[in-house]
Order: structure tokens, then C-alpha cells, then sequence
């Protein structure tokens, strides 16, 4: 018996084998795509919670301290607010830096943090070279940085390098505005001022509603730039409320909180732990059992007593 290949036709060889050649390069292209996705896959994530909002006075930034690899639980105990401006080291850099205290401006020392979500990878990095940028600044030209510059230098890197997988805030006290700003980055590389809060990550979404109605607002129900927290006790009631209501919820966050105070003075650090044995949740637990008992329990039948009799 003759092979197939002799008995095909010329045209129907071709046809073979283009369909061969087609088959292989859909092959070579899925692998591709999948050795890809499994990478990425096992990147350090930092689906977290993130906050930051304004009081007279300056700014108090939080956020949790998980970190995950896909599914896993890879750190409990993470710093996700990373300081690229801080006041102590800066003035150690000036007057190492300054022969003559008249070479550098007299505008107050600003302090900065970078709250990070995202890659965790990707964020250290951009923190890095800030860091890096504005010590070399303050170093060669006797330029001291600001809350601005540090939004615009995040901005240019992210512009420039879109793979970056980082969702930032750049929060702190400026020195030259001489009041706290707040600015959420994109991973696009665009830049807002938030005039009262700023929160960023996977759990930030299950309470947009709590801030927005925890908040304080003018007549006209709208949030104005008077309208902030005054003093620093509530913004950390304001901040601890809201990560705690977050790592309720999403899966991503958890550990414990952690926040800065950052105002005129620098930076001082607080940390508070979220008490799973809380009224609320014994209260619905409470009610769910009692709920429960009562659908299931059967019904008692009871005799009726004849009425008392006055002898």
C-alpha cells in the first residue's frame, strides 16, 4: 500500500503542512504565556489597606502589615509606609552638607512618606530612588525637598516605566506650604491632592462609604478645605476605625495597625491592635445564635392555668 504523503496532492501537502506550522507556534505562544503568568503569580503582592488624612496641624497615615504571595501569607509584620523625607536625617545631611548655615534656605524641614501598595518589589524601588534623588539634592546643590517634589519625582518614574505595578500615597508635612499635604499617585503616573483623605489599596474599597460619612463635612453636605479633623486624637480614632473596618473584611490585610503622626515637630510612630473580641461582633454573633435557636427550636405547647379564685 502507497504512503498518504504519495497519494496526496501537492496542494493538500502544503495545507499539512502550514496547518503543522500553525499548530506549533499556538503551542510555543500558550507557553509563553503561562510561564509569564506564573511569574507574576508568585510576585510578593501587598494587597493592603492604606490611609492618610489631614488635621490642623499636619497629617496621621496608617496601613496594615500583611504581605502575600498569591494565596499565602509570606509576612505578618510588613512596613508598608516608607519615609523618603524625615526631619532627624535631614538636618544631619544639612550641616554635613553646609559650610555656612546662610547657604540654605530658611523654610522649615519637611517630612514625607510614601504609603505603598502594589508590588511590593516595584514600590521599595521607587522608594529607593527617590530617597536617593533628594539626598543627592541636598547634597550637591543645598536644595531641600518637599512633600511637591516628591509627587513629581513619583510621577516622572511612573510615567516612564509602565510596567510598575505601585498605587502610592505621598503624605506629609510641607514645609514650604507650612501645612500637611496629601497626593495619591496612579500606577499611570497621575497626580491629585486630596484635600482631606486619601486611601488606597485592595481593602480601601469595602469603606469608601464609613469615610465619607465618618468625615466632616460643611452645610451644603460637601467636604471643603475647613472641614478637617481638628486635633490629632481624632484622626487617629479616625484612621485606626476605618484599617480595622478594612481588615475585617478583605482578605489581603491584616496584622496589626500601623500609624504616623506627622506634623511641624517630625514624625512620631503609633501602633494599635485590632481587638477581634469586640461588643459589635459578640452582639451579632449573639443575635445570630438566638435568631437560629428560635428557628429551629420546636414549638412549646403551654396548658392554660384557670384564673384565680379570691376566697
Amino acid at each position: 500500500m502507497a504512503p498518504l504523503q504519495s497519494i496526496l496532492p501537492q496542494w493538500a501537502k502544503k495545507k499539512v503542512c502550514y496547518s503543522w506550522s500553525l499548530l506549533l507556534l499556538s503551542l510555543l505562544f500558550l507557553s509563553i504565556i503561562s510561564a509569564n503568568h506564573a511569574l507574576k503569580s508568585d510576585e510578593v503582592s501587598m494587597g493592603t489597606t492604606i490611609l492618610a488624612v489631614r488635621y490642623k496641624g499636619g497629617v496621621v497615615v496608617g496601613a496594615d502589615t500583611r504581605t502575600s504571595v498569591s494565596g499565602y501569607v509570606s509576612n505578618r509584620y510588613a512596613a508598608k509606609l516608607t519615609f523618603v523625607l524625615d526631619r532627624e536625617v535631614d538636618e544631619f545631611v544639612t550641616s554635613y552638607a553646609n559650610s555656612s548655615p546662610d547657604n540654605m534656605p530658611s523654610a522649615d524641614a519637611s517630612t514625607c512618606v510614601i504609603c505603598r501598595s502594589g508590588s511590593a518589589a516595584d514600590t521599595q524601588h521607587l522608594a529607593s530612588v527617590i530617597r536617593t534623588e533628594l539626598v543627592s539634592r541636598q547634597l550637591l546643590y543645598r536644595i531641600r525637598g518637599t512633600v511637591t517634589h516628591v509627587a513629581s519625582l513619583l510621577r516622572n518614574l511612573l510615567a516612564n516605566e509602565p510596567s510598575l505595578s505601585a498605587s502610592l500615597i505621598c503624605a506629609g508635612y510641607d514645609g514650604e506650604l507650612g501645612r500637611g499635604v496629601i497626593y495619591t499617585i496612579t500606577p499611570g503616573g497621575t497626580v491629585f491632592e486630596e484635600k482631606a483623605w486619601a486611601a488606597g489599596g485592595s481593602g480601601s474599597t469595602y469603606i469608601l462609604g464609613h469615610l465619607d460619612s465618618c468625615h466632616p463635612k460643611d452645610e451644603l453636605g460637601m467636604d471643603s478645605n475647613d472641614q478637617i479633623l481638628n486635633s490629632e486624637e481624632e484622626a487617629l480614632d479616625f484612621v485606626s476605625k476605618a484599617l480595622s473596618l478594612a481588615m475585617d473584611r478583605d482578605g489581603s490585610s491584616g496584622g496589626f495597625i500601623r500609624m504616623y503622626v506627622i506634623n511641624k515637630g517630625g514624625k512620631r510612630f503609633v501602633s494599635r491592635f485590632v481587638d477581634k473580641s469586640n461588643e459589635r461582633k459578640n452582639s451579632e454573633d449573639s443575635v445570630a445564635s438566638q435568631l437560629s435557636l428560635r428557628h429551629f427550636a420546636p414549638a412549646v405547647t403551654r396548658k392554660s392555668s384557670p384564673p384565680a379564685r379570691l376566697n
